[in-house]
């Protein structure tokens, strides 16, 4: 944060603080394009990935994401879920635990800069953070699961709200 670096961009011609209609808005767009639809239980947007996510595989992976917005209905950071489309409970080849490495290559692709580094917790799950100027990006899995989850965070507004 000290670099004054700003990265308000996040996906889908989305940023750091958009209005929530702006999000909206965007959504319902991109729906229109059928680039995205509602996803389970209307808690997340549902984004299929246009490609193989490994060559050669025949895997596919869909990416939930949903905006939280802060007081003044800003968007202040990203909810995302990626997982495997064919994942099943007996496919131990398609658990979050076998896609959390190939997600981290994924967003180190999609924000370049620094890597991520490895953050234990007592009694949960292990986090990989990277921090951009502003951009913090946490992703982790639970153990035996189907979804990697990944957080985009504006510091500016986390560490306002800190204080």
């Amino acid at each position: 944060m000290n670099t004054g670096v700003v990265y308000d961009s996040i996906l889908l011609d989305l940023n750091f603080g958009d209005t929530k209609e702006r999000f909206f808005n965007r959504c319902w767009e991109l729906n229109k394009e059928k680039l995205v639809a509602q996803g389970p239980n209307n808690d997340y947007v549902k984004y299929a990935m246009p490609q193989k996510f490994e060559e050669n595989s025949g895997k596919y992976l869909n990416m939930l994401f949903y905006a939280k917005f802060d007081n003044a209905s800003k968007i202040k950071s990203f909810d995302l879920k990626f997982s495997y489309t064919g994942w099943a409970p007996w496919n131990k080849e398609l658990y979050a635990n076998k896609l959390l490495p190939k997600i981290c290559d994924t967003i180190l692709k999609w924000y370049p800069g620094n890597k991520f580094i490895n953050i234990d917790r007592e009694g949960a799950p292990k986090l990989k953070v990277k921090v951009d100027g502003n951009r913090q990006i946490t992703v982790f899995s639970e153990e035996n699961t189907k979804d990697v989850s990944v957080l985009i965070e504006d510091l500016r507004i986390k560490m306002k709200n800190l204080k």
